[in-house]
């Protein structure tokens, strides 16, 4: 069987070329990006789709994914603004249409189970393999389609703060609602955003939260390409307003859908901030000394 993995990358570019999040963490410039492939296939995975730009393509193969095509089946997919027909939309419009609008990119090539993620996120290979093995039987089970849960304690900067899609989950483990927070940061040693009205607003450390890891199977595409259709009817004008995955998951919910939450104690990484570098070179480092990853990925 086909277990495939979207990996939602248009916005690492844009229409005047370069690249950006390629900054090297491991001895040979391995990028977190390279971690996450190198951990999927790992575990299982023996399809990668990238969702990408056609204006920047060619840079992304030479710099990014050629070096997995040895090890891996890639294939690419585009999300553009112009996917939208120019009567339906913002004449002016150069924001991409967010993160469903990428999966929903992908399903001209998806014929089995299958996991998303950001390019830019460190997940950890225990969330990867939670995702993998959980992909095998989804079919069968009595949910349709599942996110892994990181605990928020695990998932903050650390320096500055950083959107984070604060989740409610019910006691038999399915989700409810998903609610992003702006600027969720550590302030005197706890985790809190600042309101609408610029005051401090308390989380707790195991709050559960969605870092956009994210299984399906392919009939999600279906209530995925209503959703976008009836999301272009009323902002298909806006040059700003995004088709993110949380806001078609909070619909779904709503709609009878059981979206099932497994937790993970994975300890999220991403380069954020230039101390967050620091970080990051020191954790796969360790990671190597361990024998988690070898000195030289590919």
């Amino acid at each position: 069987m086909t277990t495939t993995l979207i990996v939602l990358a248009a916005t690492m570019g844009n229409k005047y070329g370069g690249l950006k999040y390629l900054e090297g963490i491991g001895p040979n410039g391995e990028t977190i990006l390279d971690y996450s492939i190198y951990d999927a296939v790992k575990v299982g995975f023996n399809k990668v789709v990238f969702v990408i730009s056609k204006y920047f393509e060619k840079e992304f193969k030479q710099k990014v994914s050629g070096k997995y095509e040895n090890i891996v089946t890639v294939e690419y997919v585009y999300q553009e603004v112009e996917d939208v027909p120019e009567i339906l939309r913002h004449p002016k419009r150069a924001l991409l249409w967010g993160s469903a609008h990428a999966v929903l990119s992908g399903k001209g090539v998806i014929d089995g189970p299958f996991g998303v993620i950001n390019a830019v996120n460190f997940y950890q290979r225990e969330s990867f393999e939670l995702l993998y093995n959980t992909l095998q039987t989804l079919s069968e089970s009595p949910y349709q389609c599942f996110m892994v849960g990181y605990k928020l304690g695990n998932v903050i900067p650390e320096a500055g703060g950083a959107n984070r899609g604060i989740c409610e989950v019910d006691r038999e483990g399915y989700l409810q609602s998903v609610t992003d927070r702006p600027g969720v940061e550590r302030i005197g040693g706890h985790p809190m955003y600042l309101n609408e009205y610029n005051k401090g607003v308390n989380l707790n450390e195991d709050d559960c939260v969605s870092m956009n890891m994210w299984g399906f199977t392919p009939d999600i595409f279906t209530p995925l390409r209503e959703a976008f259709d009836q999301f272009i009817k009323e902002y298909g004008q806006d040059v700003k307003k995004t088709f993110i995955i949380p806001d078609f998951i909070n619909g779904i919910i709503q709609q009878g859908m059981k979206v099932k939450v497994l937790p993970t104690a994975s300890v999220w990484m991403a380069l954020v901030s230039a101390d967050d570098k620091i970080q990051a070179v020191l954790r796969i480092n360790d990671l190597i000394r361990k024998g988690i990853y070898p000195s030289k990925l590919f």
